[in-house]
Parts: C-alpha cells; structure tokens; sequence
C-alpha cells in the first residue's frame, strides 16, 4: 500500500509526527507494534509534561494524543515492520513481508528490551516475541514464558492468561506477592507459575521455531517446555533492526541525525529515544515529532531541507 508519509512507531513523537502530517492533509500510516502510547502509556503517575498541573497518568496522556492526531486522519495499524529498504523515489518497510511505501519514513521506536542470550535473534518472529498483544493469540492452548516482573510485564503477561495453558513468569524476585490489583489478578491465573530468582540462559528451537528456553535458579540450570518466549526484561537499545544496517547507526547503535531529525538517508527520519541516549522525555520526544512531521511536509513540496 502506499502513503505520503509512514511512521513506525506510535509513542508520544511518532503521534506528534503523525498529527503533523496528518493535519496538513497527507495521507499518513503509524505502525505500532505495541501498545499505542508506547512505555510511557503505562506510567501510572506523570508530573512533569506541560499543560497538565498535579499528576496525569502516562495512560491518559498517550490517549488525548491518538484522539487528537485520529481525528485529523491519522490511521493506526498494529504490526511488527521487519524490513525495509530504499526504491527510487519511495522509501518501504514491511510487515511480515507485506510491503507499505511512502515518500517519507519516520522511525520512532524508541528503545527495546533484549536479553541478549544465544536464540533470541535466531528465534525473533518465530517464538521470540516483545509483544504480546500482537502476538498472543499465536499461542492459544500452548505453553509460553514471559521474563520480567514490571508492571508492563505483568500486564502483558495477565493478557497472555486469555489464551496459553501454561504461562511460566520468570522473574529475578525471590517471590511475587499479590501487593497490586494487578499482581492479586495475575497470581489467581491457574496456568501461572512464577519462577523466582532465575535469570535466562538461552533460547532453544528447531526448524519449527522455540521449543525451550533454559534458566538459571538457586537450584541449577532448569529448562522451560514453552512455545514462546515473550521478553519484557534485559537492556534497553535502539529498536533499529529492521533497518538492516541502511541507515547510519553511532557505536551504541542510536540513528544519526541532522538537526532537523532527517538521517543519512533522504526522506527518513528518526526521532525520539532511537536517536538519543540521553534526555528520555515525553517533552523531548514532541519536539522531535514536530521538528520531523514539518521537514517532512517541507520534503514533500519538494523543498531543500
């Protein structure tokens, strides 16, 4: 399909870009992977954005802006891009191969969790997921393990309990204890079980994709039976990819950029927390949006940046 402009990523910058573009009339597609608002949605107590004396949740906030940037035309898809390359005149990403071209491309997103352990790359899109509400209903009647104990994690996870028969919660917590609404939910799951105190070791497969994931607890090496490996823990790093080495990457792996957000390609930007290690803001994270949404209209008229 094609577009004027295309936006992978909708958190607070990629919404901002994408109101941008889309007030201005061009026809304009976000691809979220996630949960639209991205990390900062599931903030429960935000203080600091302008505009919004006392405390506002990162929830409410990343609501008022897919409202806002919706209703100027903006259209939100969900879906994990895995490629993309440069045609001519067009710039493509794909999801699950399916192509999407636009003359503008704005990478937004921002940072993922990785564990960085034998069989995650291998195993990405064929068991290995950062996403369960895209990737959940794969695993319906099937065993999965989820790492992490964040509160992001745990809501992934309680979503994940619609669907697996077994859901192994592997946490570095010596006990999870039902001290949330969320977490007494969780725990009332029969398919849950907690693996406490445990980090993990490596993911296994074959030719069909993950079939176990190893890890390590006070007791030795264990090895998990799973289908799926869901990761909401580990360091954080640019979420660059499907970008396949096309794009100018720094030593740490964050998109260079000019001033104006655009990389070393023409007509693709990157904006927010993929191209900046420091200043991790909503606030930062809008200016980029903006800053990127209008040379991307100066790129479409045909304008010198």
């Amino acid at each position: 399909m094609e577009y004027d402009a295309i936006i992978v990523g909708a958190g607070p910058g990629g919404l901002t870009a994408g109101l941008y573009l889309a007030r201005a009339g061009k026809k304009t597609l976000c691809l979220e992977q996630g949960k639209v608002g991205g990390q900062i949605a599931t903030t429960s107590h935000l203080e600091n954005y302008p505009g919004f004396p006392g405390v506002i949740s990162g929830g409410a906030l990343m609501e008022s802006f897919e409202k806002q940037a919706s209703g100027f035309g903006l259209e939100i898809m969900n879906g994990r891009v895995d490629g993309f390359k440069v045609d001519g005149a067009f710039r493509e990403v794909s999801v699950s191969g399916f192509p999407f071209r636009a003359k503008v491309i704005i990478i937004a997103t921002g940072l993922v969790q990785k564990l960085g352990i034998p069989g995650e790359e291998e195993f990405l899109g064929r068991g290995v997921s950062y996403c369960a509400t895209c990737d959940g209903a794969l695993y319906r009647e099937r065993a999965v393990a989820v790492t992490g104990s964040s509160e992001w994690a745990l809501e992934e996870a309680l979503f994940l309990t619609k669907f697996v028969s077994k859901l192994y919660l592997v946490t570095q917590l010596r006990e999870l204890t039902p001290s949330s609404e969320l977490k007494k939910e969780l725990l009332s799951k029969p398919c849950l079980e907690v693996v406490p105190s445990s980090t993990p070791l490596e993911i296994s497969g074959d030719l069909r994709g993950v079939n176990g994931l190893k890890v390590s607890t006070p007791a030795g090496e264990k090895s998990l039976a799973v289908d799926g490996v869901f990761i909401f823990s580990g360091k954080k790093r640019p979420g660059t990819e499907f970008l396949g080495g096309q794009v100018k990457l720094d030593d740490a792996g964050y998109v260079v950029t000019k001033e104006n957000c655009e990389t070393s390609v023409e007509g693709v930007y990157a904006i927010g927390d993929v191209r900046r290690p420091y200043f991790r803001q909503v606030a930062t994270a809008v200016g980029d949006g903006a800053t990127a949404g209008m040379d991307c209209l100066r790129h479409l008229k045909g304008e010198a940046g």
